[in-house]
């Protein structure tokens, strides 16, 4: 096996903490019960592939969401649920890449969307560091900005290309099987990091 020069990092549950439990909560506290019906992990109604994609915007997806509950909910409510799903930065993990980042070619590539975005964005500069959250990477690669999305095999392959990687020389990292599955099948190695695992405790046998 090549050795390591270049980690691509998913975001959600790799270097922040979500909680679609905590999401599905408050949902049903504004009127919306059983929210996991619309959007799990691998599974979601179209309006939210397509807000990941960039192919609705953020007032179209309220408008899709009142559609779908069949309530009149105002943008702050439903901002609210859906930001619910955001729990915060695994600081650990983020002082891995800090310190390593002269190291490897250290990119992100995150299934998001410009609402989560916006609030990851501006929670990393109130509450862990005085410089950008991207300037952490080399490029940060988010669904929404791309037009495509993990697990699509495509998604990988534009980055590879992009970025001119030799996937056997690149370790991606991500929580989710079926994400992890498909970066395989392009030639990267992979990382599968499991409930209970962490970026600072588990990548180094990997590298």
């Amino acid at each position: 096996m090549a050795a390591v020069k270049n980690l691509i990092f998913d975001l959600g549950n790799v270097l922040y903490d979500i909680d679609f439990k905590k999401m599905n909560i408050a949902f049903a506290s504004i009127g919306i019960e059983g929210f996991d019906q619309f959007f799990t992990l691998n599974k979601s109604h179209q309006l939210f592939l397509d807000v990941e994609m960039g192919f609705v915007n953020e007032q179209e997806f309220y408008d899709g969401v009142r559609t779908l509950s069949n309530l009149p909910l105002s943008n702050k409510q439903i901002k609210f649920g859906w930001n619910a799903l955001l729990v915060g930065f695994r600081k650990k993990s983020i002082e891995w890449i800090k310190e390593n980042h002269a190291k490897y070619n250290t990119f992100l590539y995150s299934n998001t969307n410009q609402i989560h975005h916006d609030h990851f964005i501006a929670e990393f500069q109130n509450t862990i560091a005085n410089y950008p959250f991207v300037s952490l990477f080399k490029t940060p690669y988010f669904s929404h900005e791309m037009g495509m999305r993990k697990p699509d095999p495509a998604s990988f392959i534009y980055i590879i290309e992009k970025e001119g990687l030799m996937a056997g020389e690149t370790l991606f990292i991500d929580d989710n099987e079926p994400n992890i599955i498909a970066a395989a099948s392009v030639g990267l190695q992979v990382l599968h990091l499991k409930e209970g695992m962490t970026v600072e405790k588990d990548i180094a046998s990997y590298l």
